[in-house]
């Protein structure tokens, strides 16, 4: 997904003002939320797999639509080696 479509969905999924989202290098497309200076997040690869079967666009925009919904319930504070739990989303 080109950045600019990908800003966009960002954009339309109106993730609360105190959090960051930004696509991280990983396989699939991995995307980052994170708060607090980076002290909060949480991460969602959506595998090659999931977005051969779903479609790139909707695939992403499930993987947004679950990181806003753990945005506004409360990240996860980030593992003391600097990572973030992750989920991923893979085709059935």
């Amino acid at each position: 997904m080109d950045e600019a479509t990908l800003r966009h969905q960002i954009e339309l999924t109106a993730f609360p003002a105190q959090v960051q989202v930004a696509q991280v290098p990983g396989p699939g497309v991995v995307l980052r939320v994170t708060a607090e200076g980076g002290a909060l997040g949480l991460e969602v690869q959506v595998t090659v797999e999931a977005t051969r079967v779903y479609g790139e666009g909707p695939a992403v925009a499930t993987a947004l639509k679950q990181l806003k919904v753990s945005a506004q319930s409360g990240l996860p504070p980030r593992h003391a080696d600097g990572r973030y739990e992750r989920m991923v989303f893979i085709g059935d």
